[in-house]
């Protein structure tokens, strides 16, 4: 299996044979890394081995590609017909001798020559019908494209890292939106509402949390909004947290939102809907809100109960909100749709985030 997995990567760098063996050097580079990094593992370097490994257990090395870098100090013409190279990784390091394949010489990669630096991708051979082993190239490149490549590679990894670390960055901010919040509390449902006012410190974090949702409302956009979202939580007696977390769930905080089956604005109003409510146009940021809230309000009272606790309440009236005040009734709870039960856990989620809880 090994050997046909490796026989397979070297077709990579055959092609017809009637063709040169390679078009271009940028194909050789581009080859030459594809079977690197696509080989058994990935090639590994030859310093990981020791000569004697490779001369007297070839067999260690089946399937495998090992990496070799050093400056060619000679090549040297066998009389078994094959070429060999000299290659010295370092001062004061043996040198290596590496078998260019038998029906290649070094007029077929024309950088291989004394006194330049390369690498090479070899497989372990037996030399002859001896069970010793010794390298035989399969790919080379010069040192300085595959040092290029790396440096290409290094800036694309670093890139990717950079943008990780925003995301992760962006994430913890969006975190501190959150917990910032849980301090910034307007209001609280029914029995325990307690209603605060919206100062400008209170109304500018509401703000920027709804920014966060939607990044392309403009400052004062999103000011209107949270004071509009803060104004008909306290008349309705709602955290106004609440609010914010069925308004994001619902539109994003877009304001020309419309769904697919025809929901609008902010709070996701059903024509008829808005016309029971008595909202005349549902992209009005105002008319939208104050209809939303009260709706939600009134669910979260009808849903209320002496033997019900408040947020059992609050997840009943998210779903009257979204599958309707019947469906609820229909089935003595929560309907078993799969939008339903996803939407009220998404809010509920989001609700907690916003009080700083888990």
């Amino acid at each position: 299996m090994r050997k046909a997995a490796l026989a397979c990567l070297l077709l990579l760098l055959a092609g017809p044979a009637a063709r040169p063996a390679f078009s271009s050097r940028s194909e050789l580079v581009e080859k030459y890394f594809t079977l690197r990094d696509t080989s058994q593992a990935k090639a590994q370097l030859l310093d990981t081995f020791s000569d004697s490994e490779i001369q007297t257990q070839p067999e260690k090395f089946d399937g495998k590609l090992i990496e070799f870098r050093g400056m060619i100090s000679g090549i040297v013409a066998g009389s078994d017909g094959q070429t060999r190279l000299l290659v010295e990784n370092g001062p004061g390091s043996p040198t290596v001798q590496v078998l260019l394949p038998p029906d290649k010489g070094v007029e077929t990669w024309k950088f291989l020559d004394v006194g330049k630096t390369v690498r090479g991708l070899c497989k372990v051979v037996k030399i002859g019908g001896s069970v010793n082993g010794s390298l035989e190239l399969v790919a080379p490149i010069s040192e300085y494209e595959a040092s290029c490549v790396d440096q290409e590679r290094a800036k694309k990894e670093a890139e990717k890292k950079r943008q990780q670390e925003l995301q992760r960055q962006a994430e913890i901010g969006r975190q501190n939106q959150l917990r910032h919040l849980a301090s910034r509390g307007v209001g609280r449902p029914m029995a325990s509402y307690s209603p605060v006012p919206a100062s400008g410190s209170v109304l500018a974090q509401y703000a920027r949390a709804v920014r966060y949702f939607n990044r392309r409302l403009t400052s004062g956009e999103a000011n209107t909004i949270a004071r509009i979202i803060i104004q008909y939580s306290t008349r309705y007696s709602l955290d106004a947290r609440l609010v914010m977390a069925v308004i994001a769930c619902e539109s994003n905080f877009n304001q020309r939102a419309v769904s697919r089956c025809g929901a609008m604005g902010l709070g996701q109003l059903m024509p008829g809907t808005a016309s029971g409510l008595g909202v005349g146009n549902a992209f009005d940021p105002e008319s939208n809100l104050e209809g939303s809230t009260r709706l939600l309000s009134h669910h979260i009272q009808s849903m209320s109960g002496s033997t019900r606790s408040e947020e059992d309440a609050v997840m009943l009236a998210l779903a009257c909100y979204n599958a309707g005040a019947g469906a609820v009734r229909k089935f003595k709870g929560i309907p078993p749709y799969r939008e339903t039960q996803g939407y009220v856990r998404k809010i509920i989620r989001l609700w907690h985030q916003m009080r700083g809880e888990a």
